[in-house]
């Protein structure tokens, strides 16, 4: 693996540990543009591709990029392991250990090690489904230029209405870690992230 490739994405203090957990692996590494709806991908050797196949988004910042390359990592090791796929035991483990190796290194600001401390007291497929250290990660991404209305769904006071996706939803209550927001042009239910951004449809009077 050459380093020169990563250095630009990841903390500097991780490169070397990086490139020595993947030296064993025949592995091909795609930096790629944006998508919306996952931040990294993994595909395990078939039919005639004799390698594996990780994916990670150009846009994520340092320590989002590198906790996403440890997540696809372990799908790896555990394919290579045990022919595990999906994030069961076997990836658990691999991630776990992954997580732990890097905390060692002292390579996260404080605020996101004591969040990844507590996400692997129970690891979840995604690090968009833990709360805290979503909050953590997103302050480390770069500042971009959005409308003044554009706010997230935790700071919007319960029966406000606003769009999301070019949907017009209204939210309604809090269901554990997530919110109960309606769309009011089916009546179908979503539960809805709290750091989701969303567009105020009224300001003064958003009652339905």
């Amino acid at each position: 693996m050459d380093k020169n490739i990563l250095l630009p994405y990841i903390p500097e203090h991780s490169i070397d540990a990086i490139c020595r957990i993947l030296t064993p692996f025949r592995l091909k590494l795609k930096i790629v543009k944006p998508r919306k709806h996952i931040h990294g991908s993994y595909k395990r050797p078939k039919y005639s591709i004799d390698y594996h196949v990780i994916s990670i988004n150009r846009d994520l910042n340092p320590y989002s990029f590198l906790i996403t390359l440890l997540h696809e990592i372990a799908h790896m090791q555990a394919w290579e392991k045990s022919k595990s796929i999906g994030h069961g035991e076997e990836w658990k483990i691999c991630f776990m250990f992954l997580i732990k190796q890097f905390l060692s290194l002292d390579v996260f600001p404080k605020d996101i090690r004591y969040a990844l401390k507590n996400h692997i007291q129970n690891i979840k497929s995604s690090d968009y489904l833990d709360i805290l250290l979503s909050k953590a990660l997103q302050k480390y991404d770069a500042k971009q230029v959005i409308s003044d209305d554009l706010i997230c769904l935790e700071d919007v006071p319960n029966d406000t209405v606003f769009f999301y996706e070019n949907k017009r939803m209204k939210k309604q209550s809090l269901l554990r870690k997530y919110y109960l927001c309606k769309d009011l042009k089916t009546n179908k239910g979503y539960r809805c992230h709290p750091l989701m951004k969303v567009s105020l449809v009224e300001i003064k009077n958003n009652t339905k």
